[in-house]
């Protein structure tokens, strides 16, 4: 075995160590996210370096954080109905190791936080892909981290995140009129609209929601494809909540 073992098999020792998986199946648990993964190098072929390093920290960071969770479902459904006592003591684990990686980052649990960031170099992506002739990788990119659920990408915008992050540069965008440019533009304009919207009620959710919905149409038209592809939720948002038409009509 090498001296010097990957994150990724390290933790798997350790979750191996902890609840007494398989190091195989731990292994496959601590992956980090192949969508932000491939943001960042995206973002980072762009020049955006710091936008890059720290979207691949926040990658590993719920990485690690997502196998220890997974490794306490896996010992539960294993041993639920056979040993109780090695679920509870495995969940007691887990859960302690899970939220100390995230308390390490600066993170706090149960929160949209982590994912704000990503949505956060999404944005920075958009901004860049608006200012280039055709920026589809970079939009493509960021369209893949969006998440399918729209109730959930509705609170993830309008999280802030650990540190404050302004998506107020989105006023000033100006590049190309190519179709992918203008379209970038909008993507990333609706986004920044969409973050100011409060949490007073489901009348703010509904109206992030929407502005999501017209976020992520113009993400896919700036990536080359159809409007709201495969993005069967945001289709049924689009025609039964908002008429067809998007909110600022851009």
């Amino acid at each position: 075995m090498p001296k010097r073992q990957s994150r990724a098999a390290n933790l798997a020792r350790q979750i191996q160590d902890a609840t007494g998986l398989r190091y195989t199946d731990a292994l496959k648990m601590c992956a980090p996210a192949r969508s932000w993964i491939v943001l960042a190098d995206e973002l980072r072929a762009a020049g955006l370096f710091t936008t890059a390093t720290s979207l691949t920290s926040v990658a590993y960071i719920c990485a690690e954080a997502g196998a220890w969770y997974e490794a306490c479902g896996a010992i539960e459904n294993a041993y639920y109905n056979t040993d109780y006592a090695k679920v509870r003591r495995a969940n007691a684990v887990c859960w302690d190791a899970a939220e100390a990686s995230l308390h390490r980052a600066g993170f706090e649990t149960h929160s949209f936080d982590t994912d704000a960031e990503v949505y956060h170099a999404a944005f920075i992506a958009l901004s860049k892909a608006g200012t280039v002739h055709d920026g589809r990788p970079l939009a493509r990119a960021a369209l893949n981290v969006i998440s399918p659920d729209l109730l959930w990408c509705s609170d993830v915008i309008r999280t802030s995140g650990r540190a404050p992050f302004t998506y107020e540069t989105a006023t000033s965008l100006s590049g190309p009129e190519t179709h992918v440019a203008v379209a970038a533009r909008h993507a990333a304009r609706a986004m920044a609209t969409a973050s100011a919207v409060g949490f007073s009620g489901d009348e703010e959710w509904h109206e992030a929601a929407a502005l999501m919905v017209e976020a992520v149409w113009y993400m896919s038209v700036a990536a080359g494809l159809p409007p709201l592809h495969n993005r069967r939720g945001y289709q049924e948002f689009y025609s039964f909540y908002m008429d067809g038409s998007l909110p600022t009509k851009s």
